[in-house]
This record gives C-alpha cells, structure tokens and sequence, in this order.
C-alpha cells in the first residue's frame, strides 16, 4: 500500500525523499525545505501551491493539479530534476514566474500558462497543449533542450515562446491552433548568439491593428485567418526564419509588417519542400538573413502577390533637401547586394556607377543638374543576372 507522510511545515524543516514515492494531495509550502533525491519521487494529486520555502529537485516531482506560485524561488538552481504534469488540464498562475529544471507536460492535457515560466534545461511537451495567454514561457537551455511527439504551444494576447539559441544552429518553435486545427511551426536559425521570442495567434491579423487593407500595391491579399509575430530580446536578429505550413495552403508569399505601418513582401524568400521533417508541413517559406530589431514586435503572414518582379524602381526624386524623396530609390535592392549600377545623361555620359547600390548610398543627384537621366542596373535574383533600364526625372528647386 502506498505510504502517505503529512508534514508540520515550519521555516526550516526539511523533507527527505529518499528512495521511495511521497503522496500528498494537495502541496501547500508556506516556508519548508524538501529535498528530492535522484532516485525519489514526490506525487501531488492536486494542485501545488508555494507561498515560501524551497525545493532541492534532483529525482522526481509529479502534479496533478494546478501551479500556483507566490514566491520568487522555487527549486533550487543546482536542482537537475523533472517536474512532470499529468493532469488533463491545469492552470499555472501566481505572482511570480517559476523557474523550472525540467518540465514534461505528459499525455493529451490542456496547459494554460497565466504567468511567465522559466525552464533552465529541458522543456518535454510530450503531446500536450501548452496554451500561453499573455504570458511567457522561456526556455533558457540553448542546447538540445525541446523534445515533443505531438505537443505544440498556442499563444492569446502577448502569450510568447522564447528560447536561448546559438549562432548557427537551428531551433523549433512548435505552434499551433486547436480553434483551427491546424500546426503552424517555425524555425530560426541566428546569425549570432541570440534570445528570441515567436508567437502565432489564430485571427485576422487586423483585429489586432495591422490591417490587411494596407499593403503594397504587388500585394493581392493577406491572410486572414492566422499570422505570426517574432521578436528580437537579444544579439543581432539576423536570422533565417523558416515558416511551415501544408501543402494546400493558397498563399505562396510571405509578407511582414512595416515600419510604415503596411504590409510589404519579405525579401529573398525560397519554397522549401520538408515532406520529410514535421508531418503535415510538407513546406515551408524561407527568409534568408531576416533582420529583426531588438526589442520590436514584427508580424509575419502568407499572402498573395502578383508576379510582379522583387525590385521596385522609381522614376522620378528630387533631391531638394526637404528630407521627401531626396535620392533615387529602388525599393528591396537591399536583399540583392551582387549588382552594379550605372547612370547615363541624355548624351550618353557615364556620369555615375557604383557596385552594391543600396539604401545606405542611393544617388542624391548632387553631381547633376535638373533633367533625365537613364539607368542599366544589373542584378543577380535566384542565381541569374538580370538588367532593368529605364529613366528617371530628377527635379531641383
């Protein structure tokens, strides 16, 4: 028969598990020091309250029930143990976030995350449902510290699934809607050591201020029924971002939200074919050196575009100084630095050329006059060069 303790918890007493598997049906620490040892099991059947007290967690802890925390500190930081949740579903909640050693979410329960969470190790989702709602969930272990079968993370409100990550490896954030049945992952892989938050959330992205109806003009339509946001806590958010999707999906581009406050396309983006890696995302959409800046929200969707080529050049500026259309610009140059540029006035006079034509040194026409002039810019796209000509009208006050 299973042995069941009752503990008096006074501020320094101590609990041994050593050994042998510990029941209580509820958990309420109001101040003691348990110690779990690596071969001991505690079992909670009911929800774990903590108040105060700490927990030295190297075996074992397994709750049935809800999560709440009061205090600052929980386990202990040398603690290396597995707190598992087997409930069908549970809430966590309390003034103040948990850091956890391992957490394992087991079984097909229902997981809602109230407050921000902690995990230094090892985060398991087994094939559970982690819903995050305005919330948190950080997973501090850049290493390989995600395992799951079938589990995923949805996200409400500014609900976010953060990880640690190194430069140069690739990391999953498992994502996904039960509303619309549907799994929505994303990769990245950072350029540099970074700390990274991804979010997807299963609405018109214009319910939450980023409406459809602005965008480019290339863009047809954007998707109304889902979207992501990723954002940048740490390092440089240069990043190749990876989103899956199925291969019924309509859309086939990818779009972000702007500092202008518009959709645009995202530039260079490649299809991939990953019939092999997540079942039910056979591909998935690439940005290659994404740059995302610390500390902003950026909203990512699937969309429709005409076929209109990736460049957009414009064919007048004038370079008056009013800080308004001052250079010459061709819209998305950035994503193709392999190009040179040349341009000629009406007598067929070089009179500029540059190699890398970009945003940070767009022609301000200061060595010309008023007047038309003609461009031959040559630009490799997809491995092929390819040559836009045109003209452009430079007006000066």
């Amino acid at each position: 028969m299973m042995k069941r303790k009752i503990y008096v918890v006074f501020l320094v007493a101590i609990v041994l598990l050593i050994g042998k598997k510990d029941t209580f049906a509820q958990l309420v620490n109001n101040g003691v020091k348990i110690f779990i040892d690596q071969n001991a099991l505690l079992y909670v059947g009911d929800k774990s309250i903590h108040n105060d007290g700490i927990v030295l967690n190297n075996g074992e802890m397994v709750v049935e029930g809800d999560w709440v925390n009061n205090k600052t500190a929980v386990f202990a930081l040398e603690s290396n143990g597995k707190v598992r949740f087997i409930a069908k579903r549970a809430i966590f909640s309390g003034t103040s976030t948990t850091s956890f050693p391992r957490l394992v979410f087991s079984g097909l329960g229902i997981f809602e995350i109230k407050s921000n969470q902690d995990v230094r190790l090892s985060l398991d989702l087994d094939d559970a449902e982690v819903q995050l709602d305005n919330s948190q969930l950080h997973l501090d272990n850049s290493g390989a510290a995600l395992l799951r079968n079938k589990g995923f993370i949805s996200t409400t409100g500014s609900g976010q699934f953060i990880r640690n990550m190194d430069a140069g490896k690739e990391y999953v954030f498992p994502l996904g809607s039960s509303k619309l049945g549907l799994m929505r992952f994303v990769t990245l892989k950072p350029k540099d050591a970074s700390v990274i938050g991804a979010s997807f959330y299963d609405k018109d992205p214009s319910a939450d201020g980023y409406s459809r109806l602005s965008k480019e003009n290339a863009i047809v339509g954007v998707n109304d029924s889902y979207y992501h946001v990723l954002k940048n806590w740490k390092g440089s958010g240069a990043a190749d971002v990876s989103f899956y999707t199925s291969s019924t999906e309509k859309y086939s581009a990818l779009v972000n939200w702007t500092s202008k406050n518009n959709w645009d396309r995202v530039f260079p983006v490649s299809t991939q074919d990953n019939s092999s890696f997540f079942p039910g995302l056979s591909k998935s959409l690439v940005s290659q050196d994404a740059k995302l800046v610390n500390g902003i929200s950026v909203p990512f969707a699937f969309a429709e575009v005409t076929n209109a080529g990736p460049l957009e050049i414009y064919n007048a500026f004038s370079p008056d100084g009013d800080g308004k259309n001052d250079r010459w610009e061709v819209k998305n140059i950035d994503a193709f630095p392999d190009n040179d540029l040349k341009i000629f006035d009406r007598s067929g006079n070089l009179i500029y050329r540059v190699s890398g034509y970009n945003s940070s040194k767009y022609w301000d026409g200061q060595n010309a006059a008023s007047g038309t002039y003609f461009y031959v810019l040559r630009v490799k796209i997809d491995s092929k060069d390819q040559f836009f000509k045109g003209s452009i009208t430079m007006v000066k006050n």
